[in-house]
């Protein structure tokens, strides 16, 4: 691997850790920061089970489509046991038009390809939902999670 590579590779994980400490902690006036916490609280008062959150975390894991981690979503939606599944599909979307990746992509021209937005996506499915995952287990653990 080149050096220009491992650069590229070096700030992609960077971009990838930072966006999920902003999908993680809210802070205020942050557009979208804490929404994993959000959607972990509404999960919460659901009947969905820690089962069910990880059965997405293990398909995020071992897909390389972003398409099958929002057809499962959707698929759980359409049988009523994921009420504001509807909207984590819409922002895990959403992730894909981060003006943070629009930034990172411009500053790196040759290497935004379709692939490469493609995988970085991706990776910040995966990341939102670990950190989703994790607040939700929180919750239902009973654990104050502020």
């Amino acid at each position: 691997m080149s050096s220009q590579d491992l650069s590229f590779e070096m700030e992609r994980r960077r971009l990838v850790a930072n966006l999920g400490d902003h999908y993680a902690l809210p802070k205020s006036g942050a557009k979208g920061s804490g929404e994993a916490q959000r959607f972990a609280r509404e999960f919460a008062q659901t009947r969905l089970t820690k089962s069910g959150l990880r059965g997405l975390e293990s398909l995020a894991w071992s897909t390389d489509s972003v398409g099958d981690i929002l057809d499962y979503i959707r698929m759980r939606v359409g049988r009523g046991t994921w009420s504001t599944g509807a909207t984590l599909a819409a922002v895990l979307e959403e992730l894909r038009n981060d003006k943070a990746v629009e930034a990172f992509f411009q500053s790196q021209p040759d290497k935004a390809d379709e692939t490469q937005h493609r995988l970085l996506h991706l990776d910040l499915c995966r990341e939102f939902i670990k950190h989703l995952v994790a607040h939700f287990e929180l919750e239902k653990s009973g654990v104050k999670n502020d």
